[in-house]
């Protein structure tokens, strides 16, 4: 076998993200040196949260994890990998793992922090913002993987882990509230992250104890499907949120990212939106308005909670909680949507693309492979 291998990328332009070049290299894997490891891309998902990594890729650091120069940066993406090279004695060729990997066909890590379950990459070109991003779960001892399943895990899992953590927090929050929450409302309801945080907000409602509605807010056009899901008790159109009433004490979860629309729903409920949380921003378009006015909000960052959740749980008993939730939520979509395979660097170009202009099909998952 061949020593040298080509490899493909797809970079972004930082400071125009619909400005994009595919990018070819050589590589020599002779060249590798102590504990670094090659992985081939084997697949990855893709969906309105890369558009998210791409969107805020300054702002929240995701430029930092796959560096391609100053002006260019590599979206990063969640997906599956084959052990092409190792330089590190206990990381073998030919295992699979699930992780951070960049829209490229390889990617060079340097192991570290090894054990029978994952590995990270330690290398110090990778600037990170969390060490969820680094850590490279190995398929064979993986709780929650299933080979018949690989597309859901592509496109869900990531997103589904946000969710999972998610409702953790709203739970916590809402159990701990002075008065009772009576709606948890969801922005760009039709997306995957808000429906998988609805599905659990739904399904844990009884044992939490509490009495809250799991609306959806969603465009005219998504409205049926995002209905059709059954992961809400209500579905309504971004032009009806006067039917929200305002008097109902509120939660509002936001994954659109439109100021003009939280600055409405953040007047209409006055003193009884009891707390606004900004996890996403799925409206591209929304992110060139800036309205005057200030959100009274909080970011919600996954890996803080996921950290949180690790430290009291333990790696393992962290695992087996999301591999129960995740396959709850696995089995209530399963014949909701189908896959749409990707293949190509000029095809998963051009669906990027379809992404920046929100124009995903929201009844498919999406497998991409160079």
């Amino acid at each position: 076998m061949s020593d040298i291998y080509k490899l493909s990328e797809i970079w972004i332009e930082k400071s125009n993200v619909a400005n994009t070049k595919i990018v070819e290299k050589s590589l020599d894997s002779t060249q590798l040196s102590t504990d670094e490891v090659l992985l081939k891309v084997d697949s990855f998902g893709f969906s309105a949260n890369n558009i998210t990594y791409a969107v805020f890729g300054d702002k929240m650091g995701y430029w930092g994890f796959f560096p391609a120069d100053d002006n260019w940066g590599i979206v990063p993406m969640w997906g599956f990998a084959t052990v092409l090279k190792s330089h590190h004695g206990e990381v073998k060729v030919g295992e699979k793992v699930f992780g951070y990997l960049p829209m490229a066909s390889h990617l060079v890590i340097t192991a570290g922090k090894i054990s029978p379950t994952h590995f990270f990459d330690v290398s110090e070109k990778r600037k990170s913002i969390s060490p969820v991003y680094d850590n490279y779960v190995r398929c064979a001892t993986d709780p929650g993987y299933q080979v018949d399943r690989e597309a859901w895990q592509l496109n869900y899992r990531p997103l589904f882990m946000t969710s999972f953590v998610l409702d953790d927090f709203v739970g916590e929050g809402l159990v701990a509230a002075k008065q009772p929450i009576k709606q948890v409302i969801l922005t760009s309801a039709s997306s995957k992250t808000a429906y998988g945080a609805a599905h659990l907000l739904m399904k844990h409602k009884q044992q939490r104890g509490l009495s809250y509605q799991v609306i959806g807010l969603t465009s005219v056009s998504n409205q049926a499907f995002t209905q059709d899901l059954d992961c809400y008790d209500q579905v309504l159109s971004y032009d009806d949120i006067a039917q929200l009433g305002k008097d109902k004490v509120s939660w509002v979860l936001d994954f659109a990212g439109n100021k003009s629309l939280l600055l409405d729903l953040q007047q209409q409920f006055a003193d009884n939106l009891n707390k606004l949380v900004l996890i996403g921003s799925t409206d591209v378009d929304a992110q060139q308005d800036k309205p005057e006015g200030h959100l009274d909000s909080e970011f919600f960052f996954a890996p803080s909670q996921v950290k949180k959740r690790t430290g009291e749980w333990g790696h393992a008993g962290f695992a087996e909680r999301y591999a129960k939730a995740w396959q709850s939520f696995a089995l209530h979509m399963n014949a909701k949507v189908a896959v749409a395979e990707y293949s190509g660097a000029k095809a998963i170009e051009a669906l990027y693309h379809t992404g920046l202009k929100n124009k995903l099909n929201n009844l498919e998952i999406n497998v991409l492979k160079f």
